[in-house]
């Protein structure tokens, strides 16, 4: 924007969330062109209705009330909700798992979830992967933390 610009003719937009018009501002002065929400709490309602709610009330589907919402975040919060709200599924089996090993496994080097028992079969049962698999590159571990399970024995023994 050049100086000199009365605020009454600076550029607007309409945010695409609660669609208020909203003006330019000098911190949007190099990427106005991809700013879309007038808010940081537009942008956050906007992420959260892309990923379908909280991540622990996504799994109940459709729409959720904010009390509802509340009352997980405390029921997170106090360690009283339930587990088998924050697993996650593996990528290859899409079962719901309280452990999970981020690893590449394939050409594209595009890392994904995987659960033990998936994982033996795309690293061979080794930590570093073997002749078989050379595509295999192990990138850490996901635990639920609020599950209070074991460690999987078919972990790999540098992971558990």
């Amino acid at each position: 924007m050049p100086r000199g610009v009365e605020k009454a003719n600076l550029p607007t937009k309409v945010c695409a969330v609660c669609e208020r018009p909203f003006t330019w501002r000098k911190k949007w002065e190099r990427c106005w062109d991809e700013v879309t929400t007038c808010s940081k709490s537009c942008n956050a309602q906007r992420r959260r209705e892309k990923q379908g709610g909280t991540a622990g009330i996504a799994a109940k589907g459709g729409e959720v009330s904010s009390q509802e919402r509340k009352a997980a975040r405390r029921a997170k919060r106090d360690g009283t909700a339930d587990p088998a709200l924050f697993q996650k599924p593996c990528d290859l089996c899409t079962e719901p798992q309280d452990v999970l090993i981020r690893c590449a496994i394939d050409s594209t080097g595009a890392f994904r979830m995987v659960c033990g028992r998936c994982w033996k079969g795309v690293s061979g049962g080794v930590t570093d992967g073997d002749a078989m698999h050379p595509h295999y590159r192990y990138g850490g571990l996901w635990r639920n933390r609020y599950s209070q399970a074991p460690a999987d024995p078919d972990l790999p023994a540098a992971a558990a």
